[in-house]
């Protein structure tokens, strides 16, 4: 569940509707996968694993699809792709590895903001580790000249991708193709009833976020408890689940601000909650694009964000949007902005058909339907 898998959906659903033949293929079954029930009965789905690999099974098969790729697209996919006209990895993840190998049209898709990894070493198993990742990230940046296009969903996450690992990797044309939000049935959705909406005449912010350590969920906790200290009075909602919830929401506790900040959870409806709030807010170290940025100005929810990523190409470098310092006081200084400018909301919504232009669907599943070369069908 995320941006980028709702976008996936919406893309499946058209090419059904074009009649086109799509088979999903999902490394394994899972609960997560709670999106599932959005996708066209005409999509045939797949999985690599029966059920989910777990410790050393988990291990050995990664090692030796990245290591082996070739020997693992026949012994475990299965498939050398010529029963396929074309291959589209969705999301650049290391099975992008096996993929690039397969000889036919192949196109990747990049939506993750790179980074430079900081590597700690408290022992020597930890430096093999390391040194054994290290190789796996290398032959995924590899793999990317092997592909006929490279589609980035941000300038800046091109740009990010161009500074780490220099331009000469990509031997294959970049193209930047904003992701572009379906606003049909939105704002349907947004007036639905939902349980433990803030019952608050003060002011709301909302994240819905992956609750992951690159999203920095920690730094909006520690700034709420520092403004409430200060004497503000305001509500914070967090939608979402990941790796980082339990520690999370044990951090809200311990600052004593369970009476103020809420975890709801993984929601499949999160747009009731995002049509209540004041403000969405996006504290992340980074992002390649923030497709919730978009949902939430179309709801008359203003959005503040951290100058991390996809996020500032949303926002038009604060034109559209509270652009902040990518820091824990960039996101103390944004939420006592808006804390201590309420008309600042007004504002910004003001602005919102003239952003939401820029991100027009139909425009962008033509460019979609031009990229896939099924424009004519």
């Amino acid at each position: 569940m995320g941006g980028t898998e709702v976008l996936l959906v919406n893309v499946l659903n058209h090419l059904a509707e074009k009649k086109c033949e799509v088979t999903l293929l999902l490394p394994n079954p899972s609960e997560r996968n709670v999106l599932l029930s959005g996708v066209s009965s005409k999509i045939q789905i797949k999985y690599i694993y029966p059920k989910m690999q777990k410790g050393f099974k988990h291990a050995f098969f990664r090692h030796f699809m990245i290591l082996f790729p070739r020997l693992y697209a026949k012994l475990v996919l299965k498939m050398d792709g010529s029963e396929y006209d074309q291959i589209v990895c969705f999301k650049d993840t290391q099975y992008s590895i096996v993929f690039s190998r397969m000889n036919m049209p192949k196109i990747q898709w990049v939506h993750n903001q790179p980074f430079i990894h900081e590597y700690k070493y408290k022992s020597l198993k930890v430096w093999l580790a390391v040194q054994v990742n290290k190789r796996h990230l290398r032959k995924l940046e590899l793999s990317y000249n092997r592909f006929d296009e490279v589609v980035c969903v941000s300038d800046s996450c091109r740009d990010k991708y161009f500074e780490i690992y220099g331009r000469n990797i990509f031997k294959t044309d970049v193209k930047v193709l904003y992701n572009a939000l379906n606003l049909d049935g939105i704002a349907e959705k947004s007036e639905l009833q939902v349980p433990g909406l803030p019952d608050f005449n003060g002011m709301v912010f909302i994240l819905v976020t992956r609750i992951s350590p690159e999203k920095t969920v920690d730094r909006t906790v520690k700034m709420t408890r520092k403004l409430i200290d200060e004497g503000y009075d305001f509500r914070v909602m967090i939608l979402g689940d990941g790796p980082e919830y339990e520690y999370i929401n044990q951090l809200i506790k311990d600052e004593g601000l369970s009476d103020i900040m809420k975890m709801y959870g993984r929601v499949l409806n999160p747009f009731p909650y995002m049509k209540r709030a004041d403000w969405l807010l996006c504290g992340s170290s980074r992002e390649s694009f923030s497709l919730v940025l978009l949902e939430a100005i179309s709801l008359g929810t203003p959005v503040l964000t951290t100058d991390c990523g996809g996020p500032e190409d949303v926002i038009a470098k604060g034109k559209y949007g509270l652009l902040l310092e990518n820091s824990i006081d960039g996101v103390y200084q944004g939420m006592k902005k808006v804390l201590d400018n309420p008309q600042l909301k007004d504002y910004y919504n003001s602005l919102a058909p003239e952003n939401l232009a820029r991100f027009n669907y139909d425009n962008w599943i033509k460019e979609v339907d031009k990229l896939l070369q099924v424009e004519n069908l």
